[in-house]
């Protein structure tokens, strides 16, 4: 207990939250849109959100007009990379005979069309 209070610790491999800010307070990375790990994009979807925050709160009149236009921006790019790992998570289950060779027939160019979407700037 800390402070009077339970904590809970345990693995989070999923996070899909309707809002990703409320009031002057936002969410970036994992703490909004954490996904499986299977396209290693963690840290990089957090620095990609840093990025445009600071580009929106530079353009933007408001916070509030900012923090709305960074959602905008990020969401589609993060529900398609949450998707894309949830498609590579479920590759890995498959029989082992399956996946192999599947990656010997095809595994270049499914890893370029997985990550060409992810090449232009957020």
């Amino acid at each position: 207990m800390a402070g009077g209070r339970q904590l809970h610790f345990g693995a989070i491999e999923w996070v899909e939250l309707d809002e990703w800010y409320r009031g002057r307070v936002v969410l970036i990375g994992d703490a909004a849109h954490a996904g499986p790990p299977h396209m290693g994009e963690g840290g990089c979807m957090a620095m990609e959100d840093a990025l445009v925050l600071a580009d929106v709160l530079h353009q933007e009149d408001s916070v509030e007009s900012a923090l709305e236009a960074y959602v905008r921006r990020r969401r589609p790019r993060a529900d398609w990379v949450q998707a894309q790992s949830r498609a590579a998570a479920q590759a890995w289950v498959l029989p082992p005979a399956v996946r192999n060779a599947a990656l010997r027939e095809r595994g270049d160019q499914m890893f370029r069309d997985r990550y060409r979407p992810l090449v232009p700037a957020p």
